[in-house]
């Protein structure tokens, strides 16, 4: 569709909506990539630390898997928002060309 709809003095501008939705799920996609083949191959732990450092190495690999934990999360709520918006503005752009047809 492409185009502003307007519909009781409220503007929506449907491209730029989906435009946003489609840079949200590729930023969420670059997390997923990013978490698969980077985060999660790092290979640190205590062994690794060595026998004065086990304990941070051990505390390191805990965070670095959290931290591949909370970048998945947010990359499924992102995915998840782009489809909500997406839907959103379907819904939209159906009510605007109902109420179009309805004038007319």
């Amino acid at each position: 569709m492409g185009h502003e709809s307007v519909l009781g003095g409220t503007g929506v501008d449907v491209a730029a909506v989906r435009g946003a939705a489609d840079r949200i799920a590729e930023a969420a996609e670059m997390v997923d990539r990013a978490v698969a083949n980077h985060l999660s191959r790092l290979a640190f732990s205590a062994s690794r630390a060595g026998r004065d450092h086990a304990l941070r190495g051990e505390a390191l690999r805990a965070r670095l898997d959290g931290l591949a934990a909370e970048l998945s999360q947010w990359s499924r709520a992102a995915a998840e928002t782009a489809v909500a918006l997406r839907a959103g503005v379907d819904r939209y752009a159906d009510a605007d060309l109902c109420a179009a047809a309805r004038i007319a």
